[in-house]
Parts: structure tokens; sequence; C-alpha cells
């Protein structure tokens, strides 16, 4: 493993993208897929890990396995509902991973949920990249502002390489920098070159 190269740790609230993908993507399921393709072209994927009560998800489960997913079961205890105990573990399971493994510098949280909204702030406290995956019609206004970049299927299509691969794709509402000064034009006419900007995470 290259001492320079991109960790990155993946957690999925795995109730919302499923349910999210049925109801506004005319029924199509969830597909990790493209998403893992266009993570492992930017970094090593070091963590995998999805929440939910997999008996109500049995197909799903299988494709995430396919993937490599680790499968953290949520079952329904007296006294907190199914979702609630799926957030609080999933929240406390992130933020614990930032501090055990430094080295681990790209956080991808998938869920369309604001409950989300502390975790995703405190990790960049930490000074770690976040970048929040949803589903387009189901994600909360509140969460995309707040991650470093955001990525959200809309429309009747699901998950595709076009949409995977805008998760270099800035949030919605972020400050943007400020504007630099433009470069004089040569008196011949051309256009002044320089170094290209990279595409970067």
């Amino acid at each position: 493993m290259a001492l320079d190269e991109v960790r990155i740790a993946l957690f999925l609230d795995y109730e919302n993208l499923a349910l999210g993908a049925r109801d506004q993507l005319n029924g199509a399921a969830f597909d990790l897929g493209p998403v893992a393709d266009a993570l492992a072209e930017r970094g090593r994927v070091v963590v995998r890990r999805a929440y939910g009560e997999w008996n109500s998800f049995e197909s799903d489960s299988r494709m995430l396995t396919r993937h490599h997913v680790e499968l953290i079961e949520i079952p329904q205890r007296m006294g907190i509902t199914r979702k609630n105990a799926a957030d609080i573990k999933m929240a406390v399971d992130a933020l614990e991973l930032s501090f055990e493994r430094d080295y681990i510098s790209t956080f991808v949280i998938g869920t369309g949920d604001s409950d989300f909204t502390p975790l995703v702030h405190k990790l960049r406290e930490r000074d770690k990249r976040v970048i929040g995956l949803g589903v387009g019609g189901s994600t909360s206004a509140l969460l995309p502002p707040r991650a470093t970049s955001f990525s959200s299927t809309t429309g009747s299509k699901a998950w595709s390489p076009s949409n995977a691969a805008k998760l270099d794709a800035p949030g919605v509402g972020r400050r943007r920098k400020p504007a630099t000064a433009r470069t004089p034009t040569p008196r011949h006419g051309r256009e002044a070159t320089g170094p290209k900007t990279p595409s970067g995470w």
C-alpha cells in the first residue's frame, strides 16, 4: 500500500438508502456497484460497513456481501426504535474509527438523514474529507452543505457511472472560494497558458 494512497471508510445507513431508492427511483433497488467502482479509482476502501435489519433486506445483503461490505445487524429492542439504534451505532462507529485509524482521510457517509449532520460536522472538525451519498428526493436539504462533497441520484434513474462520477461535486450551498484575478490575454490574441488545476479530492 503506497504511503500517499488515499484511505477511505464507507458507512451506509442502508435502510435509508434502500427505501429512498424504492420510493424515488420507481422501485429500483439501491446498487452499490457504480459507487464502489468510483471509490476504487480514488483510493483504497479499507472499511466497508452497512447498518440495518437484514431480514428485511435479504437480496440487498447478498449484493453488499459481493462488494465485501460488513453487515452490522441492528435488531429491534424495547424502548428504542431500530432506526435510532442504527443511527447511533453508525455515528459512534464512524467517530471512533476517525480516532483509532488516523490514516483514514476520507469518510463516505451513505444516508439522506439530517440526523447525521453532527457526525459530518465532527469528522470535518477532525480534518477528514466527508463525501455524502444519498438518493434524490429523500435527502434532507440540511445534509449536503455540511459535507465536503455530496452525490445524489435524481429523477427516475438508479445509480449509474455518471452519477457515481459526481462524488467529486461540491456540496450544495458550500461557501465558494474567492475569485482569483484573471490572467491577462497576451498581445498576440492567444490566451495565456499555465498549469492546469487538477480535479481532485
